[in-house]
């Protein structure tokens, strides 16, 4: 298993906006793509900051989609505002340690 992460800043409106675009077009479009195993999305409205997460079944499924993901991050700015600040892959070997030892979580 390998999950993606971007990270998001914005005002209260853009996160708004971002919020209705991952509900209305993100997460449906991310949940068909191949090898995807699911995802969530979070926000700090205290912050300004948001957070996608999502779950591939493997780093090929992850690479593969990578062109989809790049695409919906074009496309999430455009729409909300919002500023893309950091994105990152965690491998199949530290979601592993975290399952394996929940009391690490």
């Amino acid at each position: 298993m390998v999950a993606r992460t971007s990270t998001w800043s914005g005002s209260p409106e853009s996160l708004d906006k971002w919020e209705a675009h991952v509900k209305d077009q993100v997460s449906g479009f991310v949940a068909k793509l191949p090898g995807n195993a699911g995802g969530a999305f979070f926000i700090d409205r205290d912050a300004g900051t948001a957070m996608t997460l999502t779950f591939w079944e493997t780093e090929e499924a992850a690479a593969e989609t990578d062109k989809f993901a790049d695409q919906s991050r074009a496309s999430t700015v455009d729409a909300t505002g919002i500023e893309l600040v950091e994105r990152g892959l965690l491998a199949d070997q530290q979601l592993r340690i975290d399952r394996d030892q929940p009391d690490r979580l």
